[in-house]
């Protein structure tokens, strides 16, 4: 009986996937838009590291950071090579439009927000916002929250320590 039982676990264990974690890339892959609305796919992103921004109107605290993120932004993203995507957690689609009109990066478009963007904040250790999520440009998370890491340390891109 206990032979059955250990090979059962091991029968369990061999059929479970082996950490091959979330799929970013395909969860990454779909149509974003800038400021102007021209809009912004997977492909144009290619090679660039990718900041997942999680913030909405609402929220104090994000709005004391995307200020701060929007000038280190301005700063190095061509230099860096980096784009930032912001995924709101705003209730309703004008109060997201009217905020990110204050951004200078791309969004993911208000009709994937409960789908692709909940499955996006998933990437995040934070169960709140604003955060943000490095990732690497072959799709791995170089730093699930990195929001405290830009503050303290502007220059340390990609913010590569947990």
């Amino acid at each position: 009986m206990r032979s059955l039982a250990f090979f059962a676990v091991l029968t369990i264990a061999a059929a479970a996937p082996t950490g091959s974690g979330p799929d970013i890339k395909g969860l990454l892959d779909t149509t974003y838009t800038d400021g102007s609305g021209k809009n912004v796919t997977l492909s144009d992103l290619s090679g660039k590291y990718i900041g997942l921004y999680f913030s909405a109107s609402w929220c104090g605290g994000c709005r004391e950071y995307t200020p701060i993120l929007t000038k280190l932004y301005n700063r190095i993203h061509e230099d860096k090579n980096w784009e930032v995507i912001w995924v709101t957690h705003d209730k309703n689609e004008p109060d997201a439009d009217k905020y990110f009109k204050e951004m200078p990066w791309i969004r993911l478009p208000w009709s994937e927000v409960a789908t692709r963007g909940a499955s996006m904040f998933k990437l995040t250790k934070r169960s709140y916002i604003p955060s943000l999520t490095m990732i690497s440009p072959d799709f791995k998370i170089v730093n699930a929250e990195a929001v405290s890491d830009t503050e303290d340390d502007p220059d340390g891109f990609p913010w590569p320590w947990p």
